[in-house]
């Protein structure tokens, strides 16, 4: 019996290791899923056809062979449309790459496909990760499952829709200023931003190269947990997760984050707020922890994401600016105008910020914080230059390069979800996971779907 298209990773790899579900079946669902829901959604840059059910059919037989790889074996799988998959097209929502077909994969694809992963297909994205979706410039735009004329958040878009509408059970996104936590958290799943040095980014296109980050989005925290582990981990099949923590971590309040400008709406503020008396009556210690005001944080990662994008991108600036979006064309010119005077003090400022961060970490284990300002805004109400109007609530832990896990933390008055970050200490990716999954556990927010 094929699983129900909302049914969890965790889930879907049992019933396919027992027999009582085949990966060609269970990915035939999924293809038929995505490809019914893909006019209304625009989740896939590339969606595979039947030869991804060849994949499905090697998994079922080495399976049957007794050679089962791990909780990803046979599992169908969706990668951002900046990260190489061998045969596939990577466009990155940019012409750009018109033509660009990688022969090799990134090294983070060929994990999951060393742990049995199908990939399904390529997601959508915004125009080389970075700025607004632009309808009609380079591909579809993702649309949030939940309410279709509101924004998917981005730019791992894409990767966020195809899990919340039950396309796919998990997919590979990048992440510089909260490009998987965001739209994970407007679209009700949950998106994880390991430590950098945990997933290699080679075979992954750049935008800003001191900030970017590789990382999962699935339906649960142990889904989230699992697609990790197999990138995080030697190959072969991985030790039993433990999720449960051995004893209540100490929570740490970013207020800062909450105040002093803060674009945090109301419905966020008392969601967040309720969830940190969620995790009081799991026995945990709750205290407000001293940071610099958000926009200080925000000062400092856009002079640097802008920076590093524009040196990135500055030959095809010079050499092809006609084969960008005017979105993106418009944002990366900033970058021009800033000097490397100004790339420095952002520097500066990056490390002063996190000495600070570092440590108010040594006095708790988690600290959490909001990733985005309340409910998704309609796709009408975005301005291409938000990311500079509005702070980034995520950017602040990319900076820092602390592991982050963004999820769903109740609903608003428009039935759309709202969302949290928990922030872990460097190299707590574990202790991070344990106290999403106790609060995921309290709560069963990851239960709700949208309806499609």
């Amino acid at each position: 019996m094929t699983p129900e298209p909302q049914a969890s990773l965790a889930q879907v790899s049992r019933a396919i290791r027992e027999r009582r579900c085949s990966a060609v079946e269970y990915t035939q669902a999924c293809l038929d899923r995505a490809s019914r829901l893909q006019p209304q959604l625009g989740a896939f840059a590339t969606l595979r056809g039947d030869a991804v059910l060849a994949s499905a059919a090697l998994a079922d037989a080495a399976i049957a062979r007794g050679e089962w790889r791990g909780p990803l074996h046979g599992i169908a799988l969706g990668i951002k449309d900046v990260i190489d998959v061998a045969g596939l097209p990577t466009l990155a929502q940019s012409r750009q790459l018109r033509g660009y077909v990688p022969e090799r994969n990134a090294w983070a694809v060929d994990r999951l496909l060393a742990a049995g992963a199908i990939v399904l297909g390529k997601l959508t994205t915004h125009e080389f990760a970075f700025g607004p979706p632009v309808v009609g410039e380079c591909g579809p735009v993702a649309r949030n499952p939940w309410n279709p004329r509101h924004f998917a958040g981005g730019s791992s878009s894409g990767a966020a829709v195809a899990v919340a509408a039950g396309m796919l059970p998990g997919a590979l996104g990048s992440d510089t200023a909260g490009s998987l936590r965001s739209p994970a958290a407007l679209c009700g799943v949950v998106g994880f931003k390991p430590s950098r040095a945990r997933i290699p980014r080679h075979g992954a296109w750049p935008l800003a190269d001191s900030l970017d980050a590789l990382g999962p989005i699935a339906r649960n925290v142990e889904d989230c947990a699992l697609i990790y582990q197999a990138l995080a981990l030697p190959p072969g099949p991985p030790p039993p997760l433990a999720l449960r923590w051995p004893k209540p971590p100490r929570i740490g309040v970013a207020r800062s984050f909450f105040n002093q400008g803060s674009p945090l709406q109301a419905q966020g503020r008392e969601a967040i707020e309720a969830a940190l008396a969620v995790f009081a009556g799991l026995g945990c210690s709750v205290s407000d922890v001293p940071l610099a005001p958000l926009r200080d944080w925000n000062a400092a990662g856009m002079v640097i994401l802008l920076s590093e994008a524009y040196a990135f991108h500055q030959h095809w600036l010079r050499t092809r600016p006609q084969d960008y979006g005017q979105a993106l064309h418009d944002a990366l010119l900033l970058g021009a105008t800033l000097s490397a005077a100004d790339y420095v003090r952002a520097l500066e400022q990056r490390q002063r910020l996190t000495a600070q961060l570092d440590a108010a970490m040594h006095t708790v284990d988690v600290l959490i914080a909001p990733i985005q300002a309340g409910q998704a805004p309609r796709l009408e109400q975005l301005n291409e230059w938000g990311f500079l109007e509005t702070p980034s609530f995520g950017i602040a832990f990319n900076l820092g390069d602390y592991p982050a896990l963004s999820l769903c933390c109740g609903f608003g008055d428009l039935g759309l979800p709202l969302g949290m970050q928990l922030v872990g200490r460097r190299t707590g990716e574990q202790s991070l996971l344990q106290a999403g999954y106790a609060y995921e556990q309290a709560c069963a927010w990851h239960l709700r779907h949208p309806s499609l």
